[in-house]
């Protein structure tokens, strides 16, 4: 612990079930560089043998709370309410942390103090652990809002949090299903940065039996927070000259993430096509066409194409 013994980060893990691959998770947090953090546990009404897991485990940074079963808000609440440290990191039980995960964003919330969260580059791996996809995301705060405006960028375990940013933004809320992580990034979004290391730091899991693939109402209440955000950050995300440019540096950093990035342009006009913004629609098919050259990747553009 630092000084004060008071740790500089959080983890913040809720569970339900969490065989088989807790013990990983656990590892992969008990094994990072910057090991001045507290890890707390919320155990949220688990019939298999994650309580068997956790009560093995020796690490005295490791807190266990009983989560009652009241579900992934309330855990994570009840998570927050005990947390100490100045920074909360986000960590799910079925996913892996890379060992210089903390430290890197750490690092830059350090030197940011605008930054509100911080996220990093993930890798989509299957129940076997095997590596399906790399995901690279945008370092721009504007354009990780932009992105905002079509999907849920981040993958929520990988996030590092401003506790004062978390706590001015209200925490979580139950308003919106599964999708709590969304809400939460708009409303950060409002006065705070978004950031993303560009390293590839936080493996995210796909299987069968992760809350998004069992949640059936999360596509509807998505949608409709999608509409919300649209409404209150279209007017403010209509840049091209910085939007290009950006997209140039992001070809010198990954070539995956300017194309997403040009992708992103396209969709974006699509969709504003859609939703009636003419002024947000040909702005960013001019980023498109300033990026592609006008060729979108040997596709042409029209209106009623299907987003992206």
């Amino acid at each position: 612990m630092s000084e004060s013994d008071q740790p500089i980060v959080s983890f913040v893990m809720p569970i339900r079930n969490g065989m088989p691959f807790l013990d990983e998770a656990l590892r992969s947090v008990f094994e990072q560089t910057l090991d001045d953090f507290e890890l707390i546990v919320v155990d949220d009404g688990s019939t298999d043998a994650t309580p068997d897991v956790l009560a093995r485990q020796r690490d005295e940074r490791l807190r266990v709370l009983d989560g009652a079963g009241a579900g992934l808000v309330a855990a994570l609440t009840h998570a927050l309410s005990e947390a100490r440290g100045a920074y909360v990191a986000r960590m799910d039980a079925d996913d892996v942390s890379e060992p210089q995960r903390l430290e890197r964003q750490v690092e830059l919330l350090d030197r940011n103090p605008r930054v509100g969260m911080v996220a990093s580059w993930t890798s989509i791996i299957d129940a076997d652990g095997r590596e399906l996809r790399r995901e690279p995301l945008p370092t721009r705060h504007q354009d990780l809002l932009r992105r905002l405006l079509l999907r849920n960028p981040f993958a929520h375990g990988s996030v590092v949090l401003r506790r004062a940013a978390l706590d001015e933004a209200t925490g979580y809320r139950v308003d919106y299903g599964a999708n709590e992580d969304y809400d939460l990034w708009r409303r950060l979004g409002r006065r705070w940065e978004l950031a993303c290391v560009p390293e590839r730091l936080y493996r995210y899991r796909v299987h069968a039996d992760g809350v998004t693939a069992t949640d059936p109402d999360r596509t509807r209440l998505r949608e409709q927070l999608r509409d919300e955000i649209w409404s209150e950050y279209a007017g403010s995300l209509r840049d091209i000259r910085e939007t290009v440019r950006a997209g140039r540096r992001y070809r010198d950093l990954n070539e995956r993430l300017f194309r997403d990035h040009l992708a992103d342009q396209r969709a974006l006009a699509r969709e504003a096509w859609r939703r009636r913004h003419p002024l947000f629609c040909a702005r960013a098919l001019a980023a498109a066409m300033a990026l592609g050259s006008g060729r979108y990747g040997g596709r042409s553009w029209s209106p009623s194409a299907r987003v992206a």
